[in-house]
C-alpha cells in the first residue's frame, strides 16, 4: 500500500475550503506541483507521516497564494511600488548566507523577510509591527520547542521565528522552490527545477515583496543559496538588484549540505536515500557555483565577493566592506546591531555539527570535475585538508 495518496484536485479544494477564496489568478503553480505528485506516487519514498506533512505544505503554499492574489487584487496600487535596488544574498548552500543575512538584520536601515512573514503573507503586519504581530509571537513560541525537539536539526541550521528566512518560501507558492527538491525522492522535480523557466516564480515573489513593503517598506536585504542557479531570472525580474556571493570551499560546503540535507530527508522519508543523493546533488550544487560564475563576467560591478574566511575571522570588518561596495553609510546601529547578534549566536550556540565526505561514502577526487571550473577563479578549496 503507498504512502502517498494524494492528488492535486484534493490539494486544491483543501485550499480553496481554508481560504474561502477563487483559485490563484494564474495557473503557472500547476505544472510543479502536478511533477511533484508523480514523483511521489512513483517513488513511493515517504513516510504516511510525512506524506501528511508534505500535503499540510503544498495546500498551505496554495492557500497562501490564494491570499496574496486577493489581498493585491483589493489593493492593486501596491504594484505600482517598485522593489527598490534590493539586495541578494546567494552562493553554494553552507557558505555563510544565513550569517550574512543575519548580520545585515541587525541592522534597523535593512528590511528582512522574516520567517513568521514567510508563512503569513497577508495580511502585511501594521506599520513598526514587524516584531509584535499576534503572529510573529506564535511564531517564537515554536522557537524553543524546536531546538528541543530537533537539536540535531538546530546545530546544523537554526532560524528564529522572527529572524531572516529564505526565498524558497515564496517561490513555493508558485511550485518552483529548490526546497521541495531537496525535502524528498522527486528525481523528475529535482532536474525539472534546475532548468525550467523560473520567471513566473520570482514575479510572484515580487508580488509578495510589494505586499509586504505596503505596511513595512524599507532596503530588502534577502537570502536564497539558490538564487545562484536561477541568478539570470533574478537580474531580469530585478534589474537593479545587487548581489552578495559568498565563497567557501565547495568540499567542505557539499559535506555540510548533504549532512543537513540527509538530516532532514528522514523526516519525511522512509530513509534519506543516500544513492538518490548521490546522484542528483552533486551536479545541482555545481549549478550553484558554475552559473553565478558565467554572470559575474558579464555584471561584475553587480557581484560583491565575500569570503567564507573572512567572514568568520572578522564579520563587522567584513560587512563594513560590503556597505563601502553598495555606497551605503555604516552606521552606530549598524555596528551595534551586529556587535549585538554576534555576542548573542556564538559558533556552536545550539551544539557542533560534524560532517565529512566519507559519511557519504564519498571521496574528494569524485568532486572535482564539479568544482574545477569555479576553483580556477575562486581558488578557495583547503588544500591541507584531508583527501578523501
Amino acid at each position: 500500500m503507498k504512502a502517498i495518496g494524494m492528488q492535486l484536485d484534493e490539494i486544491l479544494n483543501d485550499a480553496r475550503a481554508g481560504t474561502g477564496l477563487p483559485d490563484p489568478a494564474a495557473d503557472t503553480w500547476r505544472e510543479g506541483l502536478e511533477i511533484l505528485l508523480r514523483d511521489h506516487n512513483k517513488a513511493d519514498s515517504l513516510t504516511e507521516r510525512g506524506a501528511a506533512m508534505m500535503k499540510s505544505r503544498y495546500t498551505d503554499a496554495l492557500a497562501t497564494r490564494m491570499r496574496v492574489d486577493d489581498f493585491i487584487r483589493n489593493h492593486p496600487h501596491i504594484t505600482n511600488v517598485p522593489v527598490k535596488r534590493p539586495v541578494f544574498i546567494l552562493g553554494i548552500p553552507r557558505s555563510g548566507t544565513t550569517m550574512v543575512s543575519y548580520l545585515l538584520d541587525a541592522d534597523p536601515a535593512n528590511r528582512s523577510l522574516l520567517k513568521w512573514e514567510a508563512y503569513n503573507v497577508v495580511p502585511p503586519a501594521a506599520p513598526g509591527a514587524l516584531r509584535t504581530d499576534p503572529r510573529c509571537l506564535a511564531e517564537k513560541v515554536k522557537d524553543e520547542r524546536i531546538i528541543k525537539g530537533n537539536p540535531t536539526g538546530a546545530a546544523q541550521h537554526f532560524e528564529a521565528g522572527d529572524g531572516p528566512t529564505e526565498c524558497v518560501h515564496l517561490l513555493a507558492q508558485d511550485f518552483k522552490s529548490m526546497m521541495y527538491a531537496v525535502l524528498s525522492t522527486t528525481p523528475t522535480y529535482h532536474d525539472w527545477i534546475l532548468f525550467c523557466d523560473m520567471a513566473s516564480a520570482f514575479v510572484h515573489r515580487r508580488r509578495v515583496l510589494q505586499t509586504l513593503q505596503s505596511t513595512n517598506p524599507g532596503r530588502w536585504v534577502l537570502k536564497m543559496p539558490s538564487d545562484s542557479v536561477f541568478i539570470r531570472t533574478l537580474f531580469a525580474v530585478f534589474p537593479d538588484a545587487k548581489v552578495i556571493w559568498t565563497h567557501r570551499d565547495p568540499y567542505a560546503a557539499f559535506a555540510s549540505s548533504m549532512s543537513m540535507r540527509g538530516h532532514s530527508r528522514k523526516i519525511f522519508n522512509k530513509d534519506a536515500d543516500i544513492d538518490y543523493m548521490r546522484e542528483r546533488f552533486p551536479l545541482q550544487l555545481a549549478l550553484h557555483l558554475s552559473r553565478p560564475l558565467e554572470l559575474s563576467r558579464e555584471r561584475p560591478g553587480d557581484i560583491y565577493h565575500l569570503y567564507y574566511n573572512d567572514l568568520v575571522g572578522d564579520p563587522v570588518a567584513e560587512m563594513r566592506k560590503v556597505y563601502a561596495w553598495l555606497g551605503d553609510p555604516w552606521t552606530e546601529p549598524a555596528e551595534a546591531g551586529m556587535g549585538a547578534w554576534l555576542a548573542q549566536n556564538p559558533k556552536g550556540r545550539f551544539g557542533q555539527h560534524r560532517y565529512s565526505l566519507s559519511q557519504w561514502g564519498l571521496q574528494r577526487r569524485e568532486l572535482e570535475p564539479y568544482f574545477s571550473d569555479y576553483l580556477r577563479v575562486h581558488p578557495v578549496a583547503d588544500k591541507a585538508a584531508e583527501q578523501r
